[in-house]
């Protein structure tokens, strides 16, 4: 059996990755602002120096724990368009995952807030948070046109300014439930207003399941 060689970037992806993974363990349990690089460092078996290394700074680390959980995400969502068939899953399908993806984790929402008012407070990483922003709104822009293309859909406005909206309401939406749960059918109306808003006309029947699977309510 063939021995992998550990090359000098396959050494400094795997010590990112558990940078990532005890950074995400770390700022969930005492915050940002709480959380140390000396604590995170020593979850992953690592030095300080590792982290100032491979990512600068801790505002840098906390954007890559983002973007790992951003991917995350986009792959859930993928994974579930790819089982409806080719097509959009039902709306309730779509919220449902919203919720257990995103909305479900109330210590992401405090910490997204944290950092976001954190940012504000100063100015150098509002910059970095706003450029953080628009490449991950990039990335969703894309991932909204390539399923809209496979499933044979028409978006009616750019899907770099659907982008913005979806991120920015998204966070608003999560907000509001963590406040108040029963705002939680407050996703399903969101998703159906901007499939009826945004979408081509083919793309109404979007708002119920396919024809050939049972539906029953209760």
């Amino acid at each position: 059996m063939a021995v992998e060689r550990w090359t000098p970037q396959r050494r400094r992806e795997l010590t990112r990755s558990t940078l990532i993974a005890a950074a995400t363990q770390v700022f969930g349990r005492r915050g940002f602002e709480g959380a140390s690089l000396e604590e995170i460092a020593d979850t992953a078996g690592f030095t300080r120096g590792a982290i100032y290394k491979n990512f600068g700074s801790k505002e840098e680390l906390f954007l890559a724990v983002c973007d790992h959980d951003f991917t995350c995400t986009l792959e859930s969502f993928s994974a579930r368009l790819e089982h409806a068939g080719g097509g959009l899953p039902d709306i309730a399908g779509l919220a449902a995952l919203w919720h257990e993806t995103v909305v479900a984790d109330t210590n992401k929402l405090a910490l997204n807030m944290e950092f976001r008012l954190y940012a504000m407070r100063n100015p150098d990483v509002a910059a970095r948070f706003a450029e953080h922003q628009r490449t991950t709104r990039a990335a969703l822009a894309q991932f909204i046109a390539d399923q809209a293309q496979q499933a044979g859909l028409r978006v009616t406005i750019a899907p770099l300014t659907l982008a913005g909206i979806l991120d920015a309401a998204s966070w608003g939406l999560v907000e509001s439930i963590a406040v108040d749960p029963d705002d939680a059918h407050l996703l399903e109306s969101f998703l159906e207003l901007i499939m009826s808003t945004v979408c081509a006309e083919d793309c109404s029947a979007m708002s119920s399941p396919p024809t050939d699977r049972a539906h029953t309510d209760g």
